[in-house]
């Protein structure tokens, strides 16, 4: 089980959209917390292998950039 971090709710659409788009399998697990700055960050957990994981971990970082 692989993990992408979301850091805001813009992130979280951004790769939601992007797991769509690559029509990753659902149901998703997200799971959401508060970091030690206070900020709320958003957990997408990813049942896939390592070189799927990734890809989409690559992909993810340059939408967020």
């Amino acid at each position: 089980m692989h993990e992408i971090l979301a850091k805001s709710d813009r992130q979280l659409g951004m790769c939601l959209r992007m797991l769509y788009d690559e029509e990753m399998p659902g149901p998703l697990d997200v799971h959401s917390e508060i970091n030690d700055k206070g900020k709320m960050e958003f957990h997408v957990l990813l049942p896939v292998d390592d070189e799927t994981f990734e890809r989409l971990q690559k992909r993810f970082e340059t939408m967020v950039r």
